[in-house]
This record gives structure tokens, C-alpha cells and sequence, in this order.
């Protein structure tokens, strides 16, 4: 996703966000009703409770609906829940994932305790380095040599059309290789290239059978900034339950949130991809825009420096620094008032 500039005003702000039309919501997301589930994450064997966990309640299918992350003391809460049965899916780094099923057909459910086991030290990859999955080690060599020299092109050496080339070897060695077929789709829309990369992301998809997060959601954000609401949004949920650690993910999720005007619930996205992806500029211009919503004018400012210590030299940045400086203004004036619309 590239960046999008900040303007003088407040009003402005709110065009940083991509424009979709309101109203759309999954026909199984959870309003008019009155049950609620609280409860805390603990690790298991001990008091230790969990900070940052990964909270989903997703339907009894399995289909997510609502996410939090977990507070410094590891509680979590949804409210306004109807009467029916849930699946409650937990995860966090250094554990293993856990799922619950629970019955709120009759009455709330508080104080629910989720133990997480840890994961074995030794199983853990040492930091900074890539996991791999089974099938991808399953695959031939070539392919996967072909696969770890596109992403370096990529990712590390701004060659996109190098690492087109590498990728495109990857699946003549292996026509399954959705993993390859993704990062072709990545290729692609560095090269400006949409149409192309969706049809990629679409075979990662098929290939996977819609069991690769990172190609569901990548998939899932272009449908929806087609406004294509309906599909795009059950794969980035469908994505982000495979893969709650995506920043890409949670990035697109609290955007779609807010759209709507759910502005608690952006907000706990767009801190998850803050946490995952703290160098992410992109990320604190969501943070300003929630903030902004909420009028909480210090965590504004917070996030604004984020963003031009990030990003200080471009014109996004130069404009970021003059709506800092405005309502740095604006505040010591009225700490109460609203920054001036210009």
C-alpha cells in the first residue's frame, strides 16, 4: 500500500483513508443484542497473564467477527452478543494457539480464563529469521532457491521485475507452489500491475484452498478497495484468522472499521499493526485518523512524530510537520477545541 499524504486541516485527515461506502456489514457480524464475554489469558501452569494476545470470536462455523487484543493485564471483552454458540480463537507469540467453544444462549459469560501453553524454546525460529512451511519444504530445491532469490530481489533490492522472473521459475518447477504464486502477485503490483497480481492471488488461493493467510488478505484488500465488500471482507477475515500476526492484515481491518464508524475496533487493529510492524509509516497515518475521530489530541500528536520520524523528508512528511505544528497551536489556545478546518 503506498503512502498517503497528510493535509492542513482536520477534515482533510479523513480523506487519507481509502472511501468505501458505508452500510456494508457481513450479514454475521453481532448487533441488537445484550449478552457479553469477558475473560483473561493466562500462561498455562502459572499467574503469568498474556499481554497482546490475539482475541477472535468467530461464528460456530468458525467465520470470524469480531478481534481485541488482549491488555497489559491480559483481559479481553465483547459486548453487545447475541444468543448463540461461538468459537473463541487465541493466539500469541511464543505460544501455542487455543480454541474454545462456548454456549452464550442463555446468559453472559465473564471471568472466562484461557491458559496458553508455550511453545518449546528450541522450536522457536531464532529472531529475525523466516519460517517455512511443510509444504513448501516438500517442494524441489530449485523451486524453493528460485523462491528465496525473488523475495531477496523484492523485498530487499527493489527489483521487482528480477524477482517476477525468479518467482515465474518457482512455479515452472512446481505448478502447486502457492506460496510462489503469491509473491508473484506481490511482484506484480510493485510493477503497478493490479489486474495481474489479483489473478495470482487468486491462484495462491485456489492452490491453498484458502488455508494461506497471507494470500487470502492480499487477495481480500484489493476486493476491497475494488468495493467489492462481500468477498473482499471474508478473505481478509478468513486471512487474518490464519494469520493474526499480519500487519498487512490487521492494517486493512482497521481501516474497514472505521469506514463504518466502529472506531474502538479500528483502533484495536490498527494498534495490532502497530505492534507487528512499528516501522510501518503507513500505520501511524491510521493511528492519526482514529485518534483524530476521538479527539484525543496528545495521542494525535504521539502518532504524527511517529510518522515523521519515519518518513520526514517527503511532501507527506513536510505536511505531517504543519498539521503538528497546527495543532500543537490549536490546543494551547483551547486544549478542548477541535483543530481549525481550513
Amino acid at each position: 500500500m503506498g503512502r498517503i499524504g497528510f493535509f492542513l486541516g482536520v477534515s482533510v485527515l479523513f480523506l487519507l483513508l481509502p472511501v468505501r461506502t458505508p452500510g456494508f456489514m457481513h450479514s454475521s457480524v453481532l448487533d441488537n443484542s445484550s449478552f457479553a464475554l469477558t475473560g483473561s489469558v493466562f500462561a498455562d501452569g502459572g499467574n503469568q497473564r498474556v499481554s497482546n494476545a490475539v482475541v477472535v470470536l468467530c461464528d460456530n462455523g468458525g467465520n470470524p467477527l469480531q478481534q481485541t487484543p488482549s491488555t497489559d493485564s491480559g483481559e479481553f471483552n465483547f459486548q453487545g452478543l447475541r444468543a448463540a454458540h461461538y468459537v473463541l480463537r487465541v493466539s500469541a507469540n511464543g505460544f501455542q494457539s487455543a480454541e474454545l467453544h462456548l454456549d452464550l444462549s442463555f446468559a453472559s459469560q465473564r471471568g472466562l480464563t484461557v491458559s496458553l501453553k508455550p511453545v518449546h524454546a528450541a522450536s522457536l525460529p531464532p529472531p529475525g529469521a523466516e519460517t517455512v512451511s511443510a509444504h513448501e519444504l516438500s517442494l524441489p530445491k530449485s523451486a524453493r532457491d528460485f523462491l528465496a532469490s525473488g523475495k531477496k530481489k523484492l523485498y530487499m533490492e527493489n527489483n521487482p521485475q528480477g524477482a517476477l522472473l525468479d518467482f515465474q521459475s518457482a512455479i515452472s518447477q512446481s505448478r502447486d507452489f502457492f506460496e510462489a504464486h503469491y509473491q508473484t502477485g506481490m511482484a506484480y503490483l510493485a510493477l503497478q500491475n493490479p489486474a495481474d497480481a489479483e489473478k495470482q492471488f487468486r491462484k495462491s488461493v485456489e492452490l491453498s484452498h484458502k488455508k494461506y493467510g497471507d494470500a487470502d488478505i492480499a487477495l481480500g484488500t484489493l476486493l476491497l478497495h475494488r468495493r467489492e465488500q462481500e468477498e473482499g471482507e471474508a478473505l481478509l477475515r478468513q486471512g487474518i484468522a490464519l494469520n493474526p500476526h499480519s500487519w498487512p492484515g490487521q492494517f486493512e481491518l482497521g481501516e474497514l472499521e472505521l469506514s463504518r464508524g466502529h472506531v474502538e475496533l479500528a483502533l484495536a487493529a490498527a494498534q495490532m499493526a502497530q505492534q507487528l510492524a512499528p516501522q510501518q509509516a503507513v500505520v501511524y497515518r491510521l493511528l492519526a485518523v482514529i485518534y483524530m475521530r476521538q479527539k484525543d489530541y496528545p495521542a494525535l500528536l504521539s502518532a504524527l512524530d511517529s510518522y515523521i520520524g519515519l518518513d520526514p523528508a517527503s511532501p507527506a512528511g513536510t505536511r505531517a510537520k504543519e498539521l503538528r505544528v497546527q495543532t500543537v497551536k490549536q490546543m494551547a489556545n483551547s486544549p478542548e477545541a477541535a483543530v481549525a478546518v481550513k
